[in-house]
């Protein structure tokens, strides 16, 4: 008896306990697409007789305590997000839920549509993302792409140093092969496949930015090679708000912004606008840079269709460093690091740029000799880029009903401008230097004395020996010739398109999307005097259709004027099946794609019995008994070519766990060539030219948890048949190089790793290994202007390639980084990254005999630390205002390195003596503050 109501006091007191016995739901709040954490974030958690909350910290870590056992309902929000809830079950521990909201900006959320943004644990491709937060905090004034050197295999430089000049690669291809597009639209050069990042600033309005290494999920055909980067800019935010933003740091660098958002409207408009300034002297010598930008959003919802129209550009002008330089010209010190000898006149500096003077312009009498109207002395650009290319984007987003939604976007992009280069009167477009710079004064004094003779008339001229005596009076022309003045490169375009697409959901777990992709290009290309730096005008240049007498003035055309126009459209399909543990994809694209170029310089076309004959200025041609003149000919113009491409891959994400995860792909890409590889300078259209193909295969590994997060992948890709085509000058006659049927190989690994330490400690690190070589024999085709080969008794000379490493990148990369909160709101964030195993550029044709096989030369590791930090203020005015600083350094240590290294001589790829290169630039700071209302 005695025990027994020992027992029931015992259950009694144990049915107290865990009746009085509390516990906690915590997590954290992510961002869906990047993984990054949502500070601020709000937690709601209601049911079984409770109604509570907690807000996240600046980690996205949260916790709700004093629940009882029991279920609830807990709701995650943000603003900016949509607000996601899940069911949690409370037992005898505390209970753990993990929210990934997706974005709420309207806008941004059904561009990811478009833009074929790959998700965590679902897109079977390796992928890295960038958000809003850290682009804020670690961009400092940079390129967008330099951002992204923290992403394995990528390696992103700023090319000859000004500003918008920057370049990428991915996995060793450049980013001609690398597809950009912006809010789902393909942005790359549609001739050359180039990215002109000079044409956006879009660090402060890009809201994610997210890169695909190999095979990407984009759906529309793309030169994705090496990659896809998809940059996503503000739709528009669900509140009123206006951020103002003021930058200043070194080289005189001064940037103002300042970004309005009107929230949701009545009416359901939105609008978001955006303007900024910004202006430097530049780090490189006289790369200056002067910019303004612009972007603009609204968006209205009519009924099931969201209508966006987006417009954005910056015009903007900038000094460029156009060409590498020997390496002595920069340090001696480096020339000797790499076994190079000192260089006449070198040890200049890093920040060495030849391509610029001084000029004190005057007037000259040409009878008298005398000058007037001497000007101030002025710093002149022998290298400069003036562009401005605006982009209009209008999206519709129709969700048709619950199992079809179609997307559709039609965009336009008028550029216009070029760069500024000299030229001389024989059509070189090396200007004369003189203490190693522009000799701009030179130039101008021998410009302003080159007058013709007019005439010579013997005039009495007696003196008292001789009465007869005669003397030559001189009469010189009234216009001076310039042999050497600068021209404008231009190269504007007309670029239409649209892309249109559907996802249709065949049942739960399968949905079939089709789509259409077109563009019609036009791109403008010639030559504008611009400066004719004395004299008062030049002689025509290579133009058939004119005298070559005829005296151009400045704004006139001279030596090119074509146009070049490119017909796209293609089509794509996708088949993608989806469960909680297995997602799986197939897809294909198809594009037919033509070539046209119109030449207005070359000599005007006579058609007679189908056959054509050329007839330039004050030519004839007798045909059949009939002359024919110039004024009977039409505009040279190709026919068109015509290529078609295709690509097809596959792909499985498979979620082993809820935190693990492995994928694949495989997949085929024939790929058309670019206009500039299928034209000569000339206008000819080179030999045999035929779709490249690629193949690439790729494996990878996930692991997913709230503290950490990270990926390993193999990659291997082939790219077969590759083809390239360079111009030389030999004893000064043009030589057209073509080398085929040359296969690169590309393969390595890949490692990132997340892992918060702490509260207020991150660490990110990235590594990755590279074996990209070239394999194979390939053949080289040299022919003349005409089209005649260079040697006739072997027109298809072996070109030697087999195990040399593919330059122009690092192949091995390592990255550290730290993101530490001291105290709330302060943010420190180092960044140490390494590269090594970079070989320098070289042209396949000089490995034209087996025995003189040699691999291209292996530059020093380089390595840089940079550093940020900021410090939000606690909100003020009741929580409607904030402040912040932030402060950048970057190349902390003031290391200097090799980043693009080429070999424009060609006689030896090997030789350090005839090494050209650009290196880092030097430690810079930058400093800056916002205030958001």
């Amino acid at each position: 008896m005695k025990h027994t109501v020992l027992s029931l006091l015992l259950s009694l007191l144990t049915i107290l306990t865990a009746a009085a016995q509390t516990y906690s739901i915590k997590g954290r709040v992510l961002d869906k697409l990047t993984g990054e954490s949502l500070p601020g974030a709000t937690v709601q958690v209601t049911g079984n007789g409770a109604n509570t909350g907690a807000g996240a910290d600046s980690e996205g870590n949260y916790q709700v305590p004093g629940l009882k056992p029991g279920t609830y309902v807990v709701r995650a929000s943000f603003i900016g997000y949509k607000m996601l809830e899940q069911r949690v079950t409370v037992g005898s521990q505390n209970a753990v839920a993990t929210f990934r909201l997706a974005s709420d900006n309207a806008t941004l959320n059904e561009v990811q549509v478009i833009a074929s943004v790959a998700v965590e644990r679902e897109t079977p491709v390796a992928y890295a993302a960038v958000n809003e937060v850290k682009l804020r905090e670690t961009l400092a004034a940079r390129d967008l792409p330099m951002i992204l050197n923290e992403t394995p295999g990528v390696y992103a430089t700023q090319g000859g140093g000004g500003t918008g000049d920057s370049r990428i690669n991915v996995r060793g291809f450049d980013q001609r092969n690398v597809a950009v597009m912006i809010n789902g639209v393909p942005v790359n050069d549609m001739e050359t496949g180039q990215v002109y990042w000079s044409n956006w600033d879009l660090g402060d309005v890009t809201k994610s930015l997210q890169v695909q290494r190999g095979l990407s999920a984009a759906k529309i055909a793309v030169p994705s090679v090496g990659g896809t980067i998809n940059v996503l800019t503000k739709g528009f935010d669900d509140k009123r708000s206006a951020l103002a933003r003021l930058e200043t740091g070194s080289n005189n660098y001064r940037k103002a912004s300042l970004m309005l958002s009107s929230g949701n409207l009545p009416g359901d408009w939105a609008f978001t606008a955006y303007g900024s300034r910004r202006t430097s002297d530049g780090w490189v010598q006289q790369a200056f840079d002067d910019a303004w930008t612009y972007f603009g959003n609204a968006s209205k919802r009519l009924g099931r269709h969201r209508l966006s129209l987006t417009a954005l550009g910056s015009p903007q002008k900038h000094g460029t460093r156009s060409f590498q330089s020997l390496v002595g010209l920069y340090s001696d010190a480096k020339a000797r690091a790499i076994g190079a000898k000192p260089v006449v006149g070198g040890n200049r500096g890093f920040d060495y740029n030849p391509y610029w003077g001084t000029l004190r312009r005057y007037d000259r009498d040409p009878e008298t000799r005398t000058a007037s109207n001497l000007g101030k002395e002025e710093v002149l650009n022998e290298r400069s880029n003036y562009y401005h290319k605006p982009q209009i984007n209008l999206n519709d987003f129709w969700q048709v009903n619950d199992r079809l939604f179609v997307t559709g976007v039609v965009y336009a992009s008028y550029g216009n401008g070029g760069g500024v280069s000299g030229l001389t009167s024989t059509n070189s477009s090396s200007l004369d230097v003189r203490d190693y710079q522009t000799d701009f004064q030179g130039i101008y004094d021998e410009n302003v004395r080159n007058r013709d003779v007019a005439s010579i008339v013997k005039v009495p001229a007696p003196t008292p020996d001789n009465p007869n005596a005669q003397r030559e009076d001189t009469t010189f022309d009234a216009e001076s010739r310039s042999k050497q003045f600068l021209v404008n490169n231009v190269n504007s375009h007309r670029w239409y398109g649209f892309v249109l697409g559907g996802d249709y959901t065949l049942r739960e777990n399968l949905t079939l999307s089709a789509g259409v992709d077109g563009r019609l290009y036009r791109g403008l290309h010639y030559r504008q005097v611009r400066d004719l730096l004395g004299g008062t005008y030049a002689l025509s240049i290579n133009n058939r259709n004119e005298d070559p007498a005829t005296r151009l003035r400045e704004g006139d055309k001279i030596s090119y004027n074509y146009d070049g126009k490119t017909q796209w459209l293609g089509g794509y399909t996708q088949l993608e099946y989806k469960t909680p543990a297995l997602s799986a994809v197939v897809s294909g694209t198809v594009s037919r794609i033509r070539y046209k170029r119109i030449d207005y310089f070359k000599a005007r076309q006579v058609t007679v019995n189908g056959q054509q004959y050329d007839v330039g200025f004050n030519q004839t041609q007798t045909i059949d008994g009939r002359t024919y003149t110039a004024a009977d000919g039409k505009t040279a113009e190709t026919d068109w070519a015509s290529y078609l491409g295709y690509s097809v891959k596959a792909g499985a994400n498979y979620n082993l766990t809820e935190h693990n995860n492995v994928f694949a792909n495989v997949g085929y890409n024939s790929k058309v060539p670019f206009f500039n590889l299928v034209y000569t300078n000339q206008g000819r259209l080179y030999d045999n030219v035929k779709p490249e193909g690629i193949t690439s295969i790729e494996l990878g590994y996930g692991i997913s948890y709230p503290s950490m997060k990270a990926t390993l992948n193999a990659y291997y890709t082939l790219w077969a048949n590759k083809t390239t085509n360079s111009v030389t000058n030999s004893s000064g006659s043009i030589v057209y190089n073509t080398v085929r049927n040359v296969n690169a190989q590309h393969m390595g690994i890949e490692m990132s790793v997340a892992q918060e330490i702490s509260r207020s400690l991150q660490l990110n690190a990235a590594i990755a290994l590279g074996d990209w070589r070239w394999t194979g024999k390939g053949v080289l085709v040299q022919t003349n202007e005409a089209g005649d080969f260079i040697n006739p008794s072997e027109p298809e000379q072996p070109v030697y390639l087999e195990g040399v490493h593919v330059g122009d990148a690092a192949q091995n990369q390592f990255q550290l980084g730290l993101r530490y909160e001291p105290v709330k709101r302060l943010y420190v964030r180092p960044s140490f990254l390494l590269f090594s195993k970079y070989f320098a550029s070289f042209n396949p044709e000089t490995i034209v005999i087996e025995s003189s096989r040699t691999d291209s030369y292996r530059l020093p590791t380089s390595y840089n630390l940079d550093f940020h930090m900021g410090y939000d203020l606690p909100p003020l005015r009741q929580g409607k205002m904030k402040l912040g600083f932030k402060a950048s350094v970057l190349n902390v240590l003031n290391q200097f390195y090799f980043t693009d290294v080429s070999n424009r001589n060609s006689a030896n790829v090997i030789d350090p003596n005839l090494t050209q290169a650009f290196f880092n630039r030097g430690r810079t700071f930058t400093v800056g503050m916002f205030v958001e209302l």
